[in-house]
């Protein structure tokens, strides 16, 4: 079990230390916006807060309550019940923050962070194809050719 556990960890970690894709448009390097996957910082704020609320809730769920003690869910049961539940309100409250339907990379990072805390997000970021329907960007027009 150690030797799977250990290989799993050592995958994990290798696919955090990808090489990301280049994007042009991104020449200045700022940890905050590396941290929050070159999204809206208000979204950041969103994913924090939704997720703070989560863990309070799970860990409200699975310790021992009464006299004599007992625990009403178990470690797993408030993990699943709490992700789920984070990853339903964090579209909700990011749609109603931003004032605008979210974009699917942005709602695909932010319920991947709700799943699995502070890396989710990035492995999704870094498996999605950077796509004008994904990112949420309109597509580049055709440039007219005028004749003379």
């Amino acid at each position: 079990m150690k030797r799977t556990t250990t290989a799993t960890l050592a995958l994990v970690l290798a696919l955090g230390l990808m090489p990301q894709a280049a994007r042009a448009q991104n020449n200045n390097w700022n940890p905050f916006t590396w941290f929050s996957h070159n999204q809206d910082p208000r979204l950041t704020a969103v994913g924090i807060g939704v997720g703070a609320g989560a863990g309070v809730a799970s860990y409200l769920m699975a310790r021992k309550h009464g006299n004599p003690a007992v625990r009403h869910a178990s470690y797993g049961t408030a993990y699943g019940v709490t992700a789920f539940a984070c990853a339903a309100v964090y579209p909700i409250v990011g749609t109603i923050v931003l004032n605008r339907p979210l974009t699917p990379r942005e709602m695909y990072d932010g319920v991947a962070d709700c799943v699995v805390p502070v890396i989710g997000g990035w492995l999704v970021d870094s498996w999605l194809p950077h796509t004008a329907w994904i990112d949420g960007t309109p597509p580049p027009r055709p440039r007219a050719r005028h004749h003379k």
